[in-house]
């Protein structure tokens, strides 16, 4: 009965592990990349060198990869933006003030329009999109109740 506990062990209660949360990708934005550099190369065929559509190709791949690459790291303490595996930003959790839903399109390391953005410090923000938002939020509460949640009203 005690190893079936251990199992089933609530992921907030082992407090020195880190849990990465990918970013939703949303279609919205993903489907016109794809669509605007498609367009672009196969239009390239009849007229460009093979070289000038394999560099086309391999931006739009680059581009796919970044949409699939952005993730969340949250540990006891730090909450880790990461792109592309070497792109780090660090936010300190017990320096996070307010989460607030939106749907805002600023530039953001965030591949959706549904989007989370995170106040830090005395006047920081940064905007993000992690897959599951109630799960990242009520990890990053328990870890600093402080923090003041704003999320929208359904309709």
């Amino acid at each position: 009965m005690e190893e079936g506990k251990k199992q089933h062990k609530n992921v907030f209660e082992s407090s020195t592990e880190a849990v990465v949360y990918p970013s939703k990708v949303g279609l919205e934005l993903l489907i016109p990349v794809i669509l605007i550099l498609g367009i672009g190369i196969v239009s390239s065929f009849g007229e460009s060198s093979l070289i000038g559509v394999i560099i086309q190709f391999v931006i739009m791949l680059v581009l796919v990869i970044l949409f699939f690459s952005i993730s969340y790291k949250v540990t006891d303490e730090v909450l880790t933006v990461i792109i592309l595996f070497v792109i780090k930003r660090d936010i300190r959790i017990k320096n996070i003030t307010r989460i607030v839903e939106t749907n805002n399109p600023i530039s953001a390391p965030a591949v959706s329009l549904s989007r989370l953005e995170v106040y830090y410090g005395k006047y920081s923000s940064t905007v993000i999109s992690p897959r599951d938002k109630m799960r990242f939020i009520e990890h990053l509460t328990r870890l600093s109740p402080t923090i003041q949640v704003e999320l929208k009203k359904k309709k």
